[in-house]
């Protein structure tokens, strides 16, 4: 659909609803008999433009979801909130492990095993009240608790919220001390799924005034443990191979690498092919086996939740005051989210540990205050993160191109052909890798606003912001069998962050550290040309930022296995071992004249607002915001065709930011005496330069960031909230997103055709939700609530495939070039695919319902609740990172009660 129909619609909706402003409708609140105002639709304030104001009298596309309707809704995580979210769409794969997009501007979610080195920056910044809380390749999975509202705005938010905004902003807006009255009150809930575990679930507030109106504290405490309901089966799993010798029209099947070594025995010399070849001269490698019955378990993925927040709040004068705010939370996971449809309905084989330890601590500290007419505000922020995950890598035997050199004996890997006998044994694929993920972030902001009620007003501010990731990744597929033997420690010329003498199995580690600092001075000013009714909105962000890394990856290529008895079949250690790791990529040498990048601009926002009356409003705004940009471990391998030298390294391991521009036009229409709320917004957003995160072991085997792609999305999203009587309200809200691929930026030959959509991007998303409850003369109020929710089909990567390719030098004849060959029939040429990997996958459209019911009388209430009611899977997001497919679903279908009492 062209932007011009989006545009005829909005300009449909606009007459219609200007026609029905016109007719009779009561303009002002103040006008209003108290019973009208018990009736209409109650008022929500928001923060967006950094003051107070009601959220359906901002000239913005936001949706606030108050503390109250949270509580209805149940919603204390983010997996659940995005169901009332009809723009927004996560990347996830399990608790602590997801990715937020908004108006599809999303492409891939890179595997968490190298989200922190090799990821980009988010597309959606993540506030905790004003304090940044976004990380590089995972959500802060924060327990939604306490909170006073959630706030999201849709859109580049570039002028007031900064880098990483493009595509929008997710505020919690957590509830503040109230100096003036005691408080305190708890929830708690029990639930079972079906075919699973129960989950138990509580939490607690106390607020107290120190001394009255002046000095008050407020704490709450939760925990949350969330019952599994997938299945660890029992299986077993080698190095997968099938040489298809003598199968017409058959390429063999199995490890890329060991498919590379069968069709290269097909060349006998380096000018002539071997006739007839059937894969017969290829002598394949004898396999071991593993199974899982260690790990085997019912109910296997349960997750914890744990911590608090303390708040203080000083009012010092009448017009200065001073917030303080701790968060604590532990997050542990144990087994997996996402399941293996081959293996059946939410079941998977995982032959090791899986588990995740995440630990969130932040500080934040705040000044308010009025200088003469101004109004001052200073805050600041102090985030430290630490993630540690082990998980399962026994499926990366599928895909793992250079594996067979880490898991098999020598001959394997440069075959027995051109080595002599070193060995023909795959050993047991008994693989993991442990993430060590820190983040500690500081940033301070410094605001001042002008009087609201003058004809020009505005918002300025300087804004501080040093973000350092501190990356440890250990990949344990090293296998003593095939000679393995020694213990080292990283090679002192990386100048590692982690020193320690690894375990023997450690064959590949990150050691790197990434560090963006920004400094950014911005304003937004309103002019009313005609007082309160025309108003002009402009801003701009000058930002300076400069990105950093540190670091190394490291390996176990040459010399590092013990000495081959070819009688025995056995390593033994030689009389001086290698002490340390080979250096695979030394980033403090290769980036020491590129390291800090630095990238400064200007970001502009300009808006033009119509207020109908005061309850009413059309505006179009233009806007843009970018993210950051950075570096990579190891873009490409030196000395090779794409890059001959370190600086061709340095040339292709920068990206660059990416950037978006927004044209939108929108209305908010307050109808029926307040009890009908209509808002809409129709856009148009164009992304350049984007960054995408690729596995291509054709260039590289490590995954690497870089600026591949244009694309242009057309939407229009919009909600309405009918109060049709004081009892029964309707909530529903829409989106309808096209996504378009517009441009390669660099030739590829892994992404989609252009014209496709992005990822995660369903054209159609729509959720209703229908609220009733009343009090009766006894005091008691019983509510009901049924809510439905449907999204659209999308794809799961804009990545179309990372399929390996035939090599252009062949090591069984002493690395000669490869020659075209004929296998079963086929012919094989340099750069054909050998080993198709597809990477991204159709996730399918789904619906699910929920309801409640219950009763409440003054200080208690009593809900029972239904997620998922008709039991659906649907598919959330899908992966194949390890060669094996995977999907993320919603839980089953649950059954809770729920208790609360407040006073």
């Amino acid at each position: 659909m062209k932007l011009k129909s989006y545009l005829k619609i909005s300009t449909a909706a606009l007459v219609i609803a200007s026609a029905s402003v016109g007719i009779g409708i009561t303009p002002a609140f103040a006008q209003q008999t108290a019973e009208d105002q018990d009736r209409g639709i109650a008022d929500i304030v928001v923060t967006a433009t950094r003051r107070e104001e009601s959220v359906n009298k901002v000239p913005l596309a936001i949706t606030a979801l108050g503390g109250d309707t949270l509580s209805d809704l149940n919603i204390t995580k983010f997996e659940k909130l995005i169901e009332y979210l009809p723009n927004v769409r996560a990347a996830s794969r399990g608790p602590g492990a997801s990715s937020i997009f908004i108006r599809g501007l999303s492409t891939d979610s890179p595997g968490l095993q190298i989200a922190g080195t090799a990821g980009a920056q988010p597309t959606v910044a993540l506030y905790i009240n004003d304090a940044p809380a976004s990380l590089v390749g995972r959500n802060l999975d924060l327990y939604a608790v306490d909170l006073q509202r959630v706030e999201v705005l849709a859109g580049p938010q570039g002028t007031l919220f900064g880098a990483s905004a493009m595509g929008g902003a997710v505020r919690y807006i957590t509830n503040k001390p109230d100096t003036s009255a005691f408080g305190a009150g708890f929830n708690s809930s029990y639930a079972f799924t079906k075919g699973g575990e129960e989950s138990v679930a509580g939490d607690a507030f106390i607020n107290i005034p120190i001394i009255q109106d002046k000095l008050a504290v407020r704490a709450v405490v939760y925990t949350d443990r969330q019952g599994g309901y997938i299945d660890n089966i029992a299986g077993t799993f080698q190095m997968p191979f099938n040489g298809n010798v003598g199968v017409a029209g058959k390429l063999p099947t199995g490890n890329p690498l060991l498919v590379m070594r069968a069709i290269q025995s097909c060349q006998a010399t380096a000018t002539t092919a071997v006739p007839n070849c059937t894969g017969s001269l290829y002598r394949a490698p004898t396999p071991q086996t593993i199974n899982n019955d260690a790990f085997v378990e019912d109910n296997y993925n349960d997750a914890t939740y744990r911590g608090g927040r303390i708040a203080l709040t000083w009012k010092v004068t009448d017009d200065w005051s001073v917030d303080l705010m701790h968060v604590r939370q532990e997050l542990d996971t144990d087994g997996v989210f996402d399941f293996e449809p081959d293996e059946g309905d939410l079941k998977v084989t995982k032959f090791n540990d899986n588990s995740l330890r995440d630990r969130v601590s932040l500080s934040t500290w705040g000044v308010n205050g009025r200088l003469g007419a101004l109004d001052l505000i200073y805050t600041g922020s102090f985030l430290k993160h630490n993630a540690t995950q082990v998980a399962d890598y026994a499926g990366y035997s599928n895909i793992g191109l250079y594996l067979p050199y880490y898991e098999c004996d020598r001959g394997v890997y440069y075959t027995a052909a051109y080595n002599g006998n070193i060995g023909n044994t795959c050993y047991a694929p008994n693989k993991t890798y442990q993430v060590r993920n820190r983040t500690e972030r500081m940033t301070h902001e410094l605001r001042i606003t002008t009087p609201v009620d003058k004809r020009l007003r505005g918002t300025f501010g300087l804004f501080y912001d040093d973000n350092k990731l501190f990356d440890n990744t250990d990949w344990s597929y090293l296998q003593e069998a095939a000679g393995f033997i020694y213990r080292r420690a990283p090679n002192t010329s990386v100048n590692a962050n982690d020193t320690s003498i690894r375990p023997v199995k450690v064959g590949f580690f990150n050691d790197i550290q990434r560090k963006d600092t920004q400094f950014a001075a911005y304003g937004e000013a309103s002019f009313d040309i005609i007082p309160e009714k025309l108003i002009f909105t402009g801003g701009l962000r000058y930002y300076d930022e400069k990105a950093s890394i540190n670091g190394s990856s490291n390996g176990s290529f040459g010399g590092a296995r013990g000495v081959y008895n070819a009688t025995t079949g056995t390593y033994t250690a030689a009389s001086s071992g290698p002490k340390t790791y080979n250096v695979s990529a030394n980033l403090n040498v290769l980036y020491a004249d590129a390291s800090p990048a630095k990238y400064s601009g200007t970001l502009y926002k300009a808006n033009l607002t119509y207020r109908l009356n005061d309850t009413s409003l059309v505006y179009a705004t233009y806007s843009d915001g970018f993210r950051p940009g950075g570096f990579n471990r190891r873009p490409c391998r030196v000395p090779s065709a794409i890059c001959p030298t370190n600086a061709d390294f340095v040339r292709l391991g920068t990206y660059v930011p990416d950037k978006v521009q927004n044209y939108e036009v929108g209305g908010k229409f307050s109808l029926l005496d307040r009890r009908l709320q209509v808002n809409f917004a129709a856009y148009q957003i164009d992304w350049s330069n984007i960054q995408i995160t690729v596995f291509d072991q054709n260039i590289s085997n490590q995954t690497f960031t870089t600026n591949l792609l244009d694309a242009r999305i057309k939407g229009l999203e919009g909600d309405v909230t009918w109060r049709t009587t004081p009892e029964l309200t309707f909530n529903s809200a829409f989106s309808y997103n096209d996504s378009e691929m517009t441009k390669y930026r660099k030739s590829s030959k892994v992404l989609r055709p252009l014209g496709g959509p992005l990822a995660l991007s369903p054209k159609f998303q729509f959720n209703a939700r229908l609220h009733w409850e009343k009090e009766l003369s006894s005091g008691l109020a019983p509510f009901a609530q049924i809510g439905i929710h449907y999204v659209g089909k999308s794809i799961s990567d804009v990545i179309d495939n990372v399929d390996i390719r035939y090599q252009a030098s062949n090591p069984t004849l002493g690395y000669a070039a490869s020659i075209p060959v004929t296998y079963n029939g086929v012919t094989v040429r340099p750069g054909d695919v050998i080993a198709p990997i597809k990477a991204a996958q159709k996730l399918g459209s789904y619906s699910t319902a929920s309801a409640s019911f219950g009763v409440s009388k003054d200080e208690w209430r009593l809900e029972l609740f239904g997620d998922n009611l008709t039991d659906e899977r649907p598919e959330l997001y899908k992966s194949g990172n390890d060669g094996e497919l995977r999907t993320t679903t919603s839980r089953p279908r649950t059954i809770g009660l729920r208790f609360s009492y407040k006073i």
